[in-house]
Parts: C-alpha cells; structure tokens; sequence
C-alpha cells in the first residue's frame, strides 16, 4: 500500500506578498486582542467568584465554551471554502493561529485547575485520554483530508 498525497492546498504553504504578510499579522493581533478581551468581558459578566483564570472552574468553563466555538467556526469555515482556499488563505491563517493559541491556552488554564484540585491518578488519566482524542483527531483530519490511499 503507498501512499499518495492529493493536490497540495494547503493554506499554511500560500506564499504572501510583503502587504499580505503584514495583513496577516495585524488581523491576526487583532483577533487575539479582542478575544483575550471577550474571554475576560464573558468570564466577569457570567462567572461567579474571583476572576482567576487557574483556580476558578466557572471562568475555566466560560473560557471553554467561548473558545470551543471560535475553534468550531474557524475548522467549519475551512471545510466550507475548500475548493476556494487559495483565494481566501490570507484571512484563514490568522483565524487558524488565534484559535490554535487559545485552545492551547485553555488547554494549560485546566490543566493547571486539574493538578491542584486533583490527585495525581485522577490527572493522569484525564491528559492520557486527552492525548488520546487529539492523537485520534489529527489521524481522523489527516486521513479524510490529506491522505488518498492506493493499494
């Protein structure tokens, strides 16, 4: 069995002009600044208790549901603009970057809650099957999305 790699679209490979870098860069600080500041306006307005980003569970769960949603927009736009991916890759890539670094950050802030109000059991079987979830995610995204295989 060999593997075979489809047509090359891959919106992180699209080669920019020196005003396109540039764009990219300053719409990419922009999304993160007004999420950063939606994350922190939602957690005051609806969460109880202190606004501590590591030892609050409500702000954690806030900060969830908010990024979960923008990762879920930025993924459903990229599979919706996939035959026209070149023409939009300039303003997918910061989408994609922002949402990665917050998922990444929300990924530290339970991580962080999870070791100090838990034991050590209980810590290590819940980053194992979040291992295991994202090992799954990239083999299901890479398969579907990257891999043709011909036997």
């Amino acid at each position: 069995m060999s593997l075979i790699l489809q047509e090359n679209n891959n919106v992180f490979k699209t080669k920019f002009t020196t005003a396109g870098g540039f764009i990219v860069v300053l719409l990419g600080f922009s999304l993160l600044a007004l999420a950063e500041r939606v994350l922190y306006d939602a957690a005051r307005l609806f969460a109880s208790g202190p606004l501590d980003y590591f030892e609050n569970i409500n702000v954690i769960l806030m900060h969830a549901i908010i990024i979960i949603m923008f990762l879920v927009v930025a993924l459903f736009i990229n599979l919706y603009v996939v035959e026209n991916r070149q023409k939009y890759a300039i303003s997918l890539v910061p989408y994609f970057i922002v949402s990665i670094y917050l998922s990444c950050q929300l990924l530290f802030q339970m991580s962080v809650y999870f070791y100090n109000h838990h034991t050590t059991f209980q810590f290590y079987v819940v980053m194992l099957a979040l291992i295991g979830i994202c090992t799954y995610g990239i083999y299901f995204v890479q398969n579907k999305y990257v891999l043709i295989t011909e036997e």
